[in-house]
């Protein structure tokens, strides 16, 4: 069986990001979000178009896990500390990153992926 990889995505990969964006996203939402407004979500948020966006952004961080050429799992980083000042004061350590997002696809949960994830985001 071929290893878990994870490395910064191409320019090649951000349809398939999207797809697995938009299919792990309902499943960390609330069951009292309206179902229209996780799509609204989706469609403002997680299409290729804003991938594209997010990964030129010098400000952002991608890591896409994949497994047997396949993106199970994505984790994104904001660069630097939020301007809201309960946070400035939280944050101590600088230079510091958001972890914004971390999905893995259904089936590969309990497989390690976020694990691997993680411990990239973390290097």
């Amino acid at each position: 069986m071929e290893p878990l990889t994870v490395r910064t995505p191409e320019p090649v990969d951000i349809e398939q990001l999207s797809a697995v964006a938009a299919r792990t996203f309902p499943l960390a939402c609330p069951p009292s979000i309206p179902p229209e407004n996780i799509a609204s979500f989706i469609a403002a948020n997680l299409t290729p178009a804003r991938f594209a966006e997010y990964l030129a952004d010098p400000q952002r961080a991608i890591l896409t896990a994949y497994h047997e050429g396949l993106i199970v799992g994505y984790a994104m980083l904001i660069r630097g500390v939020s301007d809201d000042a309960d946070v400035q004061r939280a944050v101590r350590i600088r230079p510091a990153a958001e972890l914004s997002k971390m999905y893995v696809l259904p089936d590969r949960h309990g497989c390690g992926v976020a694990t691997a994830l993680m411990s990239r985001t973390l290097a």
